[in-house]
């Protein structure tokens, strides 16, 4: 199980993130002050891929700044699933994802801008 609190970084300013909701299946997380609003959800569940049971992980962030008299409201979601089949282990999968986001970072703007 994951910690009451969890600490988001978002443009070099950490956001304490605390757990409103806990299951058997994952957990969910809220930070809201007068400026903005930011939801994290954590779900785990097992799919069949091929006849193997596979671990599916799912991380998902929706992160609102609410409008002001001279700015309109930005909103913004991140989702991230991680998959493995059972028995494989987390240490290859979370290096995998290692790789994946240190590409997708170098990637700079480019890939939100809709480049392929």
């Amino acid at each position: 199980m994951f910690a009451n609190t969890l600490t988001l970084t978002i443009n070099a300013v950490a956001k304490t993130l605390n757990r409103i909701n806990q299951d058997n299946y994952g957990s969910e997380y809220l930070f809201k002050d007068s400026v903005e609003k930011i939801t994290m959800k954590i779900r785990h569940s097992t799919e069949t891929q091929d006849g193997f049971p596979v671990n599916r992980h799912n991380v998902f962030v929706e992160h609102r700044v609410y409008a002001t008299p001279t700015a309109l409201e930005k909103y913004f979601s991140t989702t991230i699933t991680l998959r493995d089949r059972e028995g494989s282990g987390p240490d290859a999968l979370l290096k995998t994802w290692q790789g994946v986001s240190t590409l997708v970072l170098s990637l700079d703007d480019t890939l939100v801008t809709g480049d392929n």
